[in-house]
């Protein structure tokens, strides 16, 4: 059985003209009545018959129409795109993301996207070397990174946005802006690897210019770095969301990194499995819009995400 006669019987029983149907489905009068030549043989019935008043359905056709009426509704969504429904369906989402990334998405979820999925529940898990296998295992649904890792070429990625980097000392630190590579190179840091013996941005870009940095504590958190820094001489090289924390803080400043750390991007990355899945890209459009409010510009208040 052609699909498309079905559908042209239900716009048949809806006019009840030959006519108007013909228009409808933009085909000549002489080919519509073709069509409903070839519905009556399918059928063994006159489907539609004329009466004083025009066409009028016959009981087979009158059921026929109360059939489609309920199956071809049904029929058009599994033929056409699925699309995922978050406040009606449920679904659990697993993203790893370092910590500095997680303080500012989480927030924006939680007040701009999870009030309205009532059946959503996103886990973030640590950022690890294992994170791109958690991906190719289905352990991880999610993983976002900056764009300066090598990417599995089975992977599929996403640039999300581009952050830049800014150094948060105590209030009373002699450090004081605009801040020069020399001063940079002269301070005692606050180094944060994410993952151990991963050499971190700041550290790649300096060593492109084969120049190194001296650390006094390497943690593995962001957020923990932050606390190390009152009261001591030390330096934290920060992105945008310890930038942003440090600012509400009384005991902290916050001051542009020299002009050689230059910042990068973060991107999101997701195995081809799940490429299609309404689910999943439902997912992957909500990190890219919340994420569309980070992109850092020049200026003083970049720190903060912009409205």
């Amino acid at each position: 059985m052609d699909l498309n006669l079905l559908v042209a019987f239900a716009v048949f029983a809806e006019e009840l003209s030959v006519s108007a149907a013909a228009k409808r489905l933009l085909l000549s009068q002489s080919a519509a009545s073709r069509t409903l030549d070839r519905l009556r043989a399918q059928f063994d019935d006159e489907l539609m018959v004329r009466s004083a008043g025009g066409y009028q359905l016959t009981p087979v056709g009158a059921r026929l129409a109360r059939e489609l009426e309920r199956l071809l509704p049904e029929i058009e969504s599994l033929m056409g795109k699925p699309v995922f429904d978050p406040a009606r369906e449920e679904a659990s989402f697993r993203i790893t993301a370092p910590d500095n990334l997680c303080a500012l998405l989480c927030p924006l979820l939680c007040r701009e996207v999870l009030p309205e999925a009532a059946g959503v529940k996103v886990i973030f898990v640590p950022w690890s070397e294992a994170a791109f296998a958690d991906v190719d295992r289905g352990r991880v649904d999610v993983a976002v990174s900056n764009d300066e890792v090598l990417v599995p070429v089975h992977l599929r990625s996403q640039r999300l946005y581009r952050e830049r980097f800014w150094c948060v000392v105590a209030r009373g630190s002699r450090w004081r802006e605009p801040l020069n590579l020399k001063q940079y190179l002269e301070a005692q840091h606050i180094a944060v690897s994410l993952i151990d013996g991963v050499q971190s941005i700041p550290d790649k870009r300096l060593a492109a210019l084969g120049k190194r940095r001296r650390w006094s504590i390497n943690v593995p958190y962001f957020g923990a770095a932050l606390e190390c820094v009152a009261g001591t001489e030390l330096m934290l090289t920060a992105t945008s969301s310890g930038a942003r924390a440090a600012r509400l803080r009384k005991d902290l400043r916050v001051i542009e990194a020299p002009t050689e750390i230059k910042g990068f991007g973060f991107q999101a990355i997701w195995h081809a499995r799940v490429e299609s899945d309404p689910a999943h890209r439902w997912l992957r459009k909500q990190i890219a819009e919340l994420t569309k409010t980070l992109d850092e510009e020049p200026g003083r208040d970049s720190g903060v995400p912009k409205k």
